[in-house]
C-alpha cells in the first residue's frame, strides 16, 4: 500500500491556494513580509514534513508520521491563514461594531453588566483568561493526543474543521469588520482590573493600523487575531472539544474547559454575544459537513497494516 499525504491531498491543495492567494494580494496591495520569523516558521514545518516522511516510509512509525505531517500542515496553514487575515483587515471596509451592539441588545443581552459580573470575580475572572489563551496549547495537545491513540481519521477531520473555521471567519470578519465590543463600549479602567487592562484590545494597534493604511507590512513573529465576527474562539473551542469526545479521561475536561473559553469570549476576548453564536453555529455545520463527507467518502490516510480508530 502507498502512503498516502496526511492529513489530505485536498487539504494541502487549499493551503496551497491560499498560499498564493496570499503572494498574489500581498503583491498588489503593496504588503512585504518583514523579520526572519517567516523562514523559520517554513523552515519548522518543512522539517515537521520530512520527518512524516520519514517515519512513514523509512523508519515506520504510523503514530510520528501521523504527528509530524499533522505539526507541518498547521503550522504552515496557521501562517497562511493569519496574512491572509491581515490583507482582509486592510480592505477597511466600514465598522459594523453599532450594527452587532443592536442584535445583543435585541436577544436582550447586556455587554457591560457581563463585564461588571466578572469584575466583581476574581477567581472568575482569572479562571477565564486562562482558558482563554489556551486554545492553541490545546490544539497542540490534540494533535500529540489524537496521533498517540491512533485516531488518525479524527485527527484528519480535525485538522479539516481548523481550516474550515478559521478560514471562514477570516473571510467574514474581512467582509464584515468590527473592532470588538472593548472599543464599542470603552469601559471605565476600573472594570478592566480582573480581565486585564489588555482584554480585548490585544489586536487594536495592528487593526488600527491596517485599516488606515499606515502598516503595509507583515512581521510572521508579532502576529495577532485580528477576527471579532464570528468569533473564531468559540469555534475553536466546540472543534476542540469534538475532537476529544472519543478520548477517555479527557472528554469531560476538554468539554469543561472549553465551555469556560466559551464564557470568556465576551468579558475577556471583547466579543458580542452575536460572535459566539455566529462561532458556534459554524462549528456546527463544519461538523455536520465534515461527517458527511467522511461517511461519503471513506478516505482518511491510513498507514499499511493499520486499523484506524475513529
Amino acid at each position: 500500500m502507498s502512503v498516502r499525504v496526511f492529513p489530505s491531498a485536498t487539504l494541502w491543495a487549499v493551503l496551497a491556494l491560499i498560499a498564493i492567494a496570499d503572494v498574489v494580494l500581498m503583491v498588489a496591495t503593496d504588503f512585504r513580509p518583514t523579520g526572519t520569523a517567516w523562514l523559520a516558521i517554513l523552515a519548522v514545518s518543512a522539517a515537521a514534513a520530512g520527518l512524516g516522511y520519514l517515519y512513514s516510509t523509512v523508519r515506520r512509525d504510523d503514530r510520528l508520521s501521523a504527528l509530524a505531517f499533522a505539526a507541518a500542515y498547521l503550522i504552515a496553514y496557521t501562517l497562511a491563514g493569519a496574512t491572509l487575515s491581515y490583507i482582509g483587515t486592510s480592505l477597511g471596509l466600514p465598522l459594523l461594531d453599532a450594527n452587532l451592539a443592536r442584535i445583543d441588545t435585541a436577544l436582550g443581552f447586556d455587554w457591560l453588566a457581563t463585564l461588571e459580573f466578572v469584575d466583581r470575580r476574581p477567581l472568575l475572572g482569572a479562571a477565564l483568561r486562562f482558558s482563554y489563551a489556551s486554545s492553541m496549547a490545546q490544539v497542540v495537545f490534540a494533535l500529540i493526543v489524537l496521533a498517540a491513540t491512533r485516531q488518525f481519521v479524527r485527527l484528519g477531520d480535525f485538522l479539516a474543521l481548523f481550516t474550515i473555521t478559521s478560514l471562514t471567519t477570516v473571510l467574514l470578519s474581512s467582509l464584515l469588520p468590527a473592532a470588538g465590543a472593548f472599543v464599542h463600549y470603552d469601559p471605565p479602567a476600573t472594570l478592566r482590573d480582573v480581565v486585564g487592562a489588555d482584554a480585548g484590545i490585544w489586536h487594536l494597534k495592528h487593526f488600527t493600523a491596517l485599516r488606515s493604511g499606515a502598516m503595509h507590512t507583515i512581521d510572521a513573529a508579532a502576529i495577532e487575531g485580528l477576527v471579532t465576527f464570528p468569533s473564531f474562539h468559540t469555534a475553536l473551542a466546540v472543534v476542540t472539544a469534538w475532537a476529544f469526545w472519543r478520548t477517555r479521561f479527557l472528554a469531560s475536561a476538554a468539554i469543561g474547559l472549553n465551555a469556560l473559553v466559551i464564557a470568556s469570549t465576551v468579558p475577556v476576548g471583547g466579543h458580542y454575544l452575536i460572535d459566539v453564536l455566529a462561532g458556534g453555529a459554524l462549528a456546527a455545520a463544519a461538523i455536520v459537513a465534515v461527517g458527511r463527507r467522511r461517511r461519503a467518502r471513506a478516505d482518511a490516510w491510513v498507514p499499511a497494516g493499520v486499523t484506524p480508530a475513529a
